[in-house]
């Protein structure tokens, strides 16, 4: 794909740019976003000039203040214009390649962080301690007594180096979108609540390793800020089975982030959720399932407990904070824009199409890895379609009068669930998967991930979305189908947009049957 500089972006470089501007940027960015530092592939990659200082902020249109970027990257940046994104792109990418589901010690490679023991001694009054970073503290010890006992703590700044994942007390992994959620409020608040350690062991006076039990979401958020060190409460004598048992307790009161690994429980309705944890603490952890739970459930409660379980899967993926498409969600109240869809289209018509909603059988960790990589590829699928069909070019220049007509016709129900049909299909054909019940849950390949980005860009290159609904018969039953959102596969099929085009392009023989007279 060409790096995309708009005719707009381009008439405002100097003269001397303009015809060397795509090398001269290739050459400058040595191969790599300014964003995410990841490789950019210009056979595949959506690849855009980027202002590093904005023009609205009195940045100039030259190739000293020009850089390329991933397309995505590019528009993950201008949705955060007050926030500093770079940190976070180079967070979920480094995640990404290391299969997106990681806890905080995974992520310690990205922060160039190798973490090592500290020297702790405790009196009854003070505790100090010697830490990795050359410094030492005495501090002053609390003390909480209740009905479990006497527990002994302290604050303390830590360098990053001093903190440990705390592996016997927190399964959990990272969700990125958490910290993002995080790391945005530490742009203007400080941290209400500070991380919690305890040490490894009570030997005092020898190497101890500082656990991180709680608020590794708050830390890496702190590192994004590119802060070397947080303040944290450190428990003094806290055993595993007590951090356990806080662990817990903090859990079960957030509803967003609840400590089992099966996390897409916490999306679902109160009622059900509670049912689930029933469902868990019967069975056990590491052998909770969806299958599972649906049979745990009475006869009478099973559909609901379906109805539920699905609604929870689409949540899943609406709730990412990297799903772009949701900015064209029709909202109450306001004026209608020219192309937009509800966001019960969404959910039903697109989101719903593209997720499994079969009950799966796999257990445990394993069942909501499943879904996270589901959601991660279909979110990165939708991302593709808005990218190129709602929001092409660069910066904020407006859409082209073919443009908005093109977005407008794939903004209809139907035309938006056939989308994801095709989508859907392709998936299924590049990953080659057994069984079309099976989720959208397969790592993919970079070469997979360009086979799906150039069927995507097909579907919106199709002379479909663009041709004039009086040039024959089945042009003007598309739009018939169109506007009665009834026999959409049908009138799609027969001007040449099906999955046979998606694979071949403008060599698939329906294509090339109805669309020869005009090419």
């Amino acid at each position: 794909m060409p790096i995309n500089i708009s005719q707009a972006m381009r008439k405002k470089l100097p003269e001397g740019e303009r015809t060397t501007a795509d090398q001269a940027l290739w050459d400058k960015s040595g191969g790599r976003c300014h964003l995410c530092e990841e490789p950019l592939n210009r056979a595949s990659d959506d690849i855009q000039a980027d202002h590093d200082v904005p023009e609205a902020e009195g940045g100039a249109t030259d190739l000293t203040n020009l850089n390329l970027a991933h397309g995505s990257c590019n528009k993950a940046k201008r949705n955060a214009k007050t926030v500093p994104i770079r940190p976070y792109l180079k967070l979920t990418a480094f995640a990404k390649k290391r299969g997106g589901r990681i806890k905080y010690d995974g992520f310690l490679e990205h922060f160039g962080i190798v973490p090592i023991p500290s020297v702790v001694t405790v009196n009854e009054a003070t505790a100090t301690f010697e830490l990795p970073d050359k410094s030492a503290a005495t501090i002053p010890v609390f003390e909480e007594t209740n009905t479990t006992g006497t527990h002994r703590y302290v604050f303390l700044t830590l360098p990053r180096e001093a903190i440990f994942n705390d592996d016997d007390c927190q399964p959990r992994v990272v969700r990125t979108d958490h910290a993002w959620s995080i790391y945005v409020d530490m742009q203007r608040n400080v941290l209400h609540e500070p991380p919690s350690c305890r040490l490894e062991s009570l030997d005092f006076g020898k190497p101890v390793r500082l656990l991180l039990f709680d608020g590794q979401h708050k830390t890496l958020a702190s590192w994004m800020m590119g802060r070397t060190s947080v303040t944290a409460k450190v428990y003094l004598d806290m055993t595993t089975a007590q951090a356990n048992e806080l662990v817990n307790s903090i859990q079960a009161k957030i509803k967003k982030l609840p400590l089992s690994p099966f996390e897409l429980a916490g999306k679902m309705a109160d009622e059900w959720e509670n049912k689930f944890t029933e469902y868990e603490e019967e069975v056990g952890t590491a052998a909770v399932s969806e299958a599972g739970f649906l049979a745990w459930l009475p006869q009478t409660e099973r559909a609901r407990g379906k109805a539920a379980l699905q609604s929870a899967l689409v949540q899943n993926v609406l709730s990412s904070t990297d799903l772009r498409i949701t900015s064209h969600v029709k909202r109450p109240g306001t004026v209608a824009a020219s192309f937009s869809f509800t966001e019960q289209t969404l959910k039903a018509k697109v989101i719903e199409r593209l997720v499994a909603k079969e009950a799966q059988s796999t257990k445990g960790v394993s069942a909501q890895t499943g879904r996270d990589i589901e959601a991660s590829n279909v979110v990165t699928l939708l991302n593709t379609l808005n990218d190129n069909a709602f929001e092409p070019g660069d910066d904020d220049a407006a859409l082209t009068t073919i443009e908005v007509e093109r977005a407008r016709r794939m903004c209809y129900q139907g035309s938006l669930s056939y989308i994801a049909d095709l989508i859907r299909r392709m998936y299924e054909r590049v990953v080659i998967t057994a069984t079309s019940k099976s989720p959208m849950s397969a790592t993919l390949t970079e070469n997979q991930q360009t086979e799906l980005s150039t069927a995507i860009n097909r579907i919106i290159s199709h002379p479909v979305w663009t041709a004039d609904f009086d040039r024959d018969a089945k042009m003007k039953a598309v739009k018939t189908a169109l506007e009665k959102n009834q026999d959409i596969a049908e009138a799609f099929e027969d001007v040449g947009l099906d999955l046979s085009f998606l694979v071949m392009g403008k060599d698939a023989t329906p294509y090339k049957t109805y669309w020869a007279s005009s090419q």
